[in-house]
Parts: structure tokens; C-alpha cells; sequence
């Protein structure tokens, strides 16, 4: 009789904790009221309280501010699944790293046009197919040269704000991207990527 009513007790907690996550409240754009899926911030690694929920359509709209402001250059490359954050990093934090090194001469290559629609271009856009979490750590190491591009991704083309937060965006929707925490270039040159941490 005691172990019918351990059992029954047991099996009733779990009806109420799968309950409890199948009708937990999805937790509002503090903008709109809109279903949230993403985290914004300032910088990269924002404490918690810094961080601000978004929909997809506030989070397009705080990019598109970010990005239209940003005086530098950076290499944008393309959001991928698995990777909690998306986020921008200044090249100087980066330098010892070898994708740090590469962004500067990829940079000073660029062309001043974007290649979409002719506007004046200060990212250069990467596609990320064959980024995955467990090789992230490789493309910081070695460079996009020697990983992303040997991996299918043609070289980094030109694109203007406008056009790299269309390109985010639309790699967002198509494959249905949720991220803890996203922040656009600030300041300096640097490049943006999906990673960890």
C-alpha cells in the first residue's frame, strides 16, 4: 500500500512539473508585448539586469539602430543554431587570436561598396555553414580563411548596415534562432559571431 502511494505521489509530481513547463509564461518584448525569444545588451557578457527581452521585429529594429551608427568596420558572420549568443567583439580584445589578426586584413581589403545594393559598406558579410559549438573555438583559433571558408562559405562579401541587419534577420527567421543575448558593433573595428561563453 505504501509503495502504491510513493508511486502515485511521484507520478502525480511529474504531471504538475510537466504542466507547470508546457503553460509557463513566455516572457514579453519589453518593447511591444510581443512573444520574446531574444536577450538585447550593449556589449557582449552584460550582467543579467543589463539585458533587455525582444521580439524578432524590436530586435531587427534596435540592430538596425546599432548598426546604422557604427563608424567602424567588422566582419558579420551569419547566425547558426546551437549558439546561445550573437554578439560583437572589438579586434583589439582579440588580437592574439588568429581570427582577431585576420578580421584587420580582411577589413583593409574590403570593398567600399555593398555588394547588395551599391549604399557604402563597412561589413563584410560570412555565411557560417559547418559552425557548430564544438568548432567554434577553431575559427577563433585558425581564422575564417583556413575554417569557414574550407567549409563550404563563399569569401566575406561587402554589405552596407541596411543590408547585413536583412541578412541577420532572414538567417534568424530561417532557422528559427533564439538567442540569450544579442548586441551590435559598438566603437571600434571587430567582427560579430555566434558563440558561447
Amino acid at each position: 500500500m505504501l509503495i502504491l502511494l510513493v508511486v502515485g505521489v511521484i507520478v502525480t509530481a511529474l504531471g504538475v512539473i510537466a504542466y507547470l513547463r508546457s503553460h509557463r509564461k513566455t516572457r514579453a518584448c519589453i518593447n511591444c508585448g510581443a512573444p520574446s525569444r531574444f536577450g538585447f545588451s550593449n556589449h557582449a557578457e552584460s550582467a543579467m539586469k543589463d539585458i533587455t527581452r525582444v521580439c524578432l521585429n524590436c530586435l531587427k529594429t534596435k540592430l538596425a539602430d546599432d548598426y546604422s551608427q557604427f563608424g567602424a568596420r567588422a566582419l558579420v558572420i551569419e547566425p547558426a543554431t546551437n549558439f546561445p549568443c550573437y554578439v560583437f567583439r572589438p579586434r583589439s580584445k582579440w588580437r592574439d587570436q588568429k581570427l582577431g589578426e585576420e578580421v584587420g586584413i580582411l577589413l583593409s581589403q574590403m570593398g567600399k561598396t555593398c555588394h547588395h545594393c551599391g549604399a557604402d559598406a563597412n561589413f563584410l558579410w560570412l555565411t557560417s555553414n559547418g559552425l557548430l559549438e564544438n568548432n567554434a573555438e577553431k575559427v577563433l583559433a585558425e581564422g575564417v580563411s583556413s575554417t569557414l571558408v574550407r567549409w563550404g562559405n563563399g569569401p566575406p562579401c561587402s554589405v552596407c548596415a541596411r543590408c547585413c541587419v536583412e541578412l541577420i534577420c532572414k538567417s534568424i527567421e530561417r532557422h528559427s534562432l533564439t538567442f540569450l543575448e544579442v548586441c551590435g558593433p559598438r566603437s571600434e573595428d571587430g567582427f560579430v559571431l555566434p558563440m558561447g561563453y
